[in-house]
């Protein structure tokens, strides 16, 4: 069963303002490469894409905000 998102605005933004695209997003929730616990008990959606690494923070069902890095290292647990 898919998890129903709750898409705040942020994120919303976030996805204009870097270049993203909504069904990106819904591609590393639903096929993550990895998922690793964040702060606040926050789950982070990891996707890599050619040397960059795209990162979707979540608390529960709602979506807080997403970012490309090319710090794949410093983020990457390999799970």
């Amino acid at each position: 069963m898919k998890k129903e998102w709750i898409w705040t605005d942020h994120i919303k933004e976030q996805i204009i303002e870097r270049e993203l695209s909504i069904e990106l997003v819904e591609t590393i929730l639903n096929e993550p490469d990895e998922i690793i616990e964040g702060n606040l008990g926050r789950q982070i959606y990891h996707k890599l894409i050619d040397d960059k690494l795209i990162r979707v923070i979540t608390d529960g069902n709602v979506l807080i905000t997403v970012y490309i890095t090319d710090k794949v290292r410093k983020y990457w647990k390999g799970k």
